[in-house]
């Protein structure tokens, strides 16, 4: 069956709306993996890369960037255009069809069927620079995606050492309460033989409030803690299953442990870095996402000022058009060339150039940054070194056997009960700011790491 001019226009604008949608890919879901109860830091860190927002947006981010890199090597598309002018909507002959094709001398218009197909034609080498400042965007992408990696992973670290920390402290506050308690008790069998004043077991039970209180801070620190552990994984209280192959971290802590909704599984390490300063800064230069990001960026900004150069050469749009005129059949050429009568591209070459000297010179404020990172870095764990050899097991014994030679002297009379409490909270702060000594030292290797961009041995 022969098609009209109408049929045809709508039939080419079904296929290429078919044609469209065949493209069309479903996004994939991902099935994320429960948390257990029971953490590590190795298995927070394969969740982390797994369950992260942040992570993911840099995903589709990489994904958003490849698809532009796509688009950015196609040709332009042909264009197709079809036309129907100066048709009659009525006839000059009555009871007869309006006139499509004829040709009538006498009308003042005969219709008129236009079929023009064309192509543009670019020059100056503008889908090369296109493409090429798209592969530079790609791997910015991709730097991007590994430097919120580096941040992610080190503030999960941090809120994973926190939680360390503030178990540890549970821990130590659980066994000082108890270790109180014994004695309360002592001192209560004391009262009732007669060898203690009652006001003694009343001084006593006053004491002890201030131990309860720290366990009570202990564990609301704690359970603070590894919420901070669960929001970096993005995820919540609901999201932790229970896990019974292995035992609770920090059982000697009790309900107190129990309560919270992940239980940290792990200690600090005390190992030293091996590298140097210099060394360090070598590494962080050849490791450090965000100065390949910077390097991305300027390797596009350069091939962007390519680009804006190259708009100063005409492109140009050839058309080959088939056209009938009533009962006559005609072809011809067309040809468009820009006239730079109002936009010649210089505003868009100097707008290049300026993107250009701000991805230079925020590269080299970066190398700048990253070598005072490394320092700062390097200096915090210095320091923490030196705090962690202030305290050992050594030194912790000597207070626990002072704390305990009170504790023995005054059940026998020999020590007031306020030297029995100073050597209490001796003992606490010790063995709490050891606790504090290793955590700032974990801390500053993983900040060295960081500043790094990569594990250290």
């Amino acid at each position: 069956m022969r098609r009209t001019a109408p049929q045809l226009l709508v039939f080419a604008l079904l296929i290429a709306i078919a044609h469209g949608q065949q493209g069309a890919v479903p996004v994939p879901t991902t099935v994320l993996s429960p948390i257990p109860r029971n953490l590590s830091l190795f298995e927070a860190e394969r969740l982390l890369v797994e369950r992260n927002l942040t992570l993911a947006a840099a995903r589709f981010q990489v994904h958003a960037n490849e698809a532009a890199r796509r688009i950015a090597a196609y040709k332009p598309n042909p264009q197709l255009q079809l036309g129907m002018e100066q048709v009659p909507f009525r006839s000059p002959v009555p009871n007869s069809a309006p006139r499509f094709f004829a040709t009538n001398s006498d009308a003042g218009a005969n219709p008129v069927y236009t079929a023009q197909f064309g192509k543009l034609f670019e020059r100056g080498g503008k889908r090369e620079f296109r493409t090429r400042q798209a592969d530079a965007l790609v791997s910015v992408a991709a730097a991007q995606m590994d430097d919120a990696l580096r941040n992610q992973l080190f503030a999960l670290r941090q809120a994973f050492g926190n939680a360390i920390l503030a178990r540890d402290n549970l821990i130590l506050a659980a066994e000082i309460d108890a270790q109180y308690a014994k004695t309360e008790n002592l001192t209560a069998e004391r009262v009732r033989a007669g060898d203690l004043p009652g006001i003694e077991l009343y001084r006593m039970q006053a004491g002890h409030l201030q131990f309860h209180q720290a366990v009570i801070d202990a564990q609301s620190g704690y359970e603070q803690a590894t919420r901070d552990v669960l929001n970096v994984l993005s995820a919540g209280p609901q999201d932790v299953v229970p896990d019974n192959s292995r035992p609770l971290a920090g059982v000697s802590a009790g309900e107190a442990l129990k309560s919270a909704p992940l239980a940290v599984v792990g200690d600090f390490s005390d190992a030293a870095i091996p590298q140097t300063l210099e060394q360090l800064k070598d590494l962080a230069r050849a490791n450090r996402p965000d100065l390949k990001v910077a390097q991305a960026n300027l390797r596009a900004a350069e091939y962007g000022l390519r680009l804006a150069q190259a708009q100063r050469s005409r492109d140009i749009n050839v058309a080959t058009e088939y056209q009938r005129v009533g009962d006559d059949d005609s072809v011809g050429i067309v040809t468009q060339i820009p006239l730079f009568l109002y936009n010649n591209g210089k505003a868009g070459i100097e707008l290049a150039q300026a993107q250009r000297a701000a991805a230079e010179a925020q590269l080299h404020q970066l190398e700048v940054q990253i070598d005072t990172d490394v320092e700062k870095a390097y200096q915090a764990y210095l320091a923490a070194r030196r705090s962690v050899a202030l305290y050992s097991d050594e030194n912790l014994k000597q207070v626990r056997k002072v704390r305990d030679i009170t504790e023995f002297s005054y059940q026998h009379g020999a020590v007031t009960l306020l030297e029995l409490l100073d050597a209490e909270r001796t003992v606490r702060q010790a063995a709490s700011s050891y606790n504090q000594a290793r955590s700032a030292y974990q801390l500053s290797v993983w900040q060295l790491e960081q500043a790094a961009g990569r594990d250290l041995p």
